[in-house]
């Protein structure tokens, strides 16, 4: 129960996390490395927190965080909450 509760609390802290990302980096067909930028921050707070890392190791922290932020994505993706910048004309 524990670990569900700590898992909650760090939905509104993805949900920030990559929504900032998404309005920095508004690129289409560059999901892995905002994946990649978020699993980076998320991984300098879990070094700073002595309550995650005694509660999961970093790589099941990262199997429990990455399926959330997919949910995310492609929620505000279905939804049209993420911009899409236009596509660069090829002359």
């Amino acid at each position: 129960m524990k670990n569900i509760l700590l898992v909650l609390r760090l939905l509104p802290l993805i949900l920030a996390a990559v929504k900032a990302v998404e309005d920095a980096i508004p690129l289409p067909s560059q999901g892995r490395k905002k994946l990649d930028l978020v699993l980076d921050v998320i991984q300098q707070a879990y070094d700073a927190s002595d309550e995650l890392s005694r509660s999961f190791t970093f790589e099941r922290l990262v199997s429990v965080v990455v399926p959330m932020i997919g949910k995310i994505v492609d929620l505000n993706n279905e939804l049209g909450l993420f911009k899409k910048s236009a596509q660069p004309v090829k002359a």
